[in-house]
């Protein structure tokens, strides 16, 4: 069982909550702003009032952004930790994180199966203490992301002592992992092989050429390839060195470069194109089930559909489309699998879009500020399939969308569980105040007891409607 503090605290639930026997699960990552969970990390450990024993959470997950961590962190205190001796995953990404926090760690926590530790002061030592010295020998996932005090030596500690790690998030991954081929190649030993199956390339590589293929002859397992590439480098041909792996179930690229003067402006790098994915997709596209592009200039979706029939999860977001001439009398392929789509800031053609929502396996659904969705597409799919499967559809700034395209959806016959839809008074929306405040009143689905929830969500506030009273609030419906 999972326990979720969103906003205030109270004790009494979780006090009531310990006495539960299958609530191992304990995430302080969605609390309000600032709040200080020192009341709360020692209520989980107290003893069962009944049973005379301490709850063994299996899942503990914090977050530095949202709580008051000055308890936690203050001169290194992880004085918790010792308290939480049967974790599985742990969450301490906190710039205080330190060798200490997982010396901690490697004695108090020795069936840990993931560990997030991003942003933190952990060192090479830190990782030897974990994993060489220390009891932690069989982490499956291990995130350092931004640990910039762990070197290509520590990464080596982890490959090597970690024999059942999966995924290894780190800026130096890559580079570690070649410099291992390369003193293997020097001194004419074997390659040493590892038993990651997922890829990570994050953010702030700095790529080497050549080091993709390196890590590859060292990793034939990896099955999963997650590139998240912010810096140049990385070429089409680079990608070629994938081909030599067996399988591949997940490809996911996002490829932009920020401007050095203003970070928040995205520069995509030309270098890597999609055609130098499409090698990939004609070679892994029959067994690829997850595909997600970012920050493409250019993206294929015939060239998708054709090579990617069994695609159960397909995400494209700030990318453009070909834009060839199709004639909609042509039969096109159809991803019959697709169970998730997300489409954001794209640039697509009407037929395309019907394309993509053409799939009857469509479960979840969002589409973020698309120009080509409107209620005629709607209606096209839906005499297509009537999506008769979908549970969750996510609409926001998709301003060609009218309330008659919606309730398209709002039919007894449907699955839906939940429709989302984000807009405001400052938008261009077709969907009008009137439309939702006629929503709010007829609620067809309270009255026939649908278990579905129809949000609207406004300025970070979440208005169920059917249940809400209305009152205009400035910038609001």
């Amino acid at each position: 069982m999972r326990f979720e503090f969103l906003t205030t605290f109270r004790t009494e639930p979780l006090l009531e909550l310990s006495m539960i026997p299958h609530f191992h699960t304990l995430d302080l990552t969605r609390m309000k702003k600032g709040t200080d969970i020192s009341d709360i990390l020692y209520l989980a450990t107290i003893k069962n009032p009944v049973k005379q024993e301490t709850k063994n959470f299996e899942t503990l997950q914090l977050d530095c952004s949202t709580c008051h961590y000055q308890y936690i962190c203050n001169k290194g205190n992880f004085n918790f930790i010792p308290k939480f001796t049967k974790l599985r995953i742990l969450d301490v990404s906190f710039p205080e994180t330190d060798d200490d926090c997982f010396h901690l760690i490697s004695k108090h926590c020795p069936d840990l199966r993931e560990l997030y530790a991003k942003r933190g002061e952990v060192t090479d030592e830190g990782i030897r203490n974990l994993c060489v010295i220390g009891n932690c020998k069989s982490i499956r996932k291990l995130d350092l992301e931004r640990c910039n005090k762990v070197t290509t030596k520590g990464i080596q500690l982890a490959l090597d002592n970690l024999p059942q790690l999966r995924a290894f998030c780190h800026e130096s991954l890559l580079e570690g992992l070649a410099e291992i081929a390369q003193s293997a190649t020097d001194n004419k030993i074997d390659l040493p092989k590892y038993s990651l199956s997922t890829l990570y390339v994050v953010k702030e590589t700095v790529y080497k050429s050549g080091s993709l293929q390196q890590s590859v002859l060292l990793c034939p397992n990896v099955t999963e390839v997650n590139l998240a590439i912010w810096r140049e480098g990385l070429k089409d041909s680079e990608l070629l060195s994938l081909l030599s792996l067996k399988q591949l179930y997940t490809i996911q690229v996002q490829h932009a470069i920020p401007e050095p003067l203003h970070r928040t402006e995205i520069r995509i790098d030309r270098g890597l194109t999609f055609d130098g994915v499409v090698p990939l997709l004609k070679k892994f596209g029959y067994t690829l089930k997850n595909l997600r592009f970012e920050f493409f200039v250019v993206v294929d979706i015939p060239v998708i559909t054709e090579f990617c029939s069994n695609l159960e999860s397909l995400t494209l977001y700030c990318c453009k489309t070909t834009q060839r001439y199709i004639e909609t009398e042509v039969e096109r392929p159809r991803l019959n699998n697709l169970k998730k789509l997300i489409i954001g800031y794209l640039t697509i053609s009407s037929e395309d879009l019907v394309a993509l929502l053409a799939s009857p396996s469509l479960l979840y659904v969002g589409l973020l500020r698309c120009d080509a969705l409107n209620d005629n597409v709607f209606h096209r799919v839906s005499n297509l399939h009537s999506f008769r499967n979908l549970e969750h559809l996510y609409i926001s700034n998709c301003n060609s969308v009218t309330k008659n395209g919606i309730e398209i959806f709002l039919q007894e016959s449907n699955p839906l569980r939940e429709i989302i839809l984000c807009c405001s008074e400052q938008s261009v929306s077709r969907i009008t105040r009137d439309d939702v405040a006629n929503w709010n009143d007829t609620a067809i689905w309270i009255k026939k007891n649908w278990r579905f929830n129809f949000i609207l969500k406004s300025y970070r506030r979440y208005i169920y409607l059917g249940g809400y009273t209305w009152k205009h609030r400035r910038g609001e419906f």
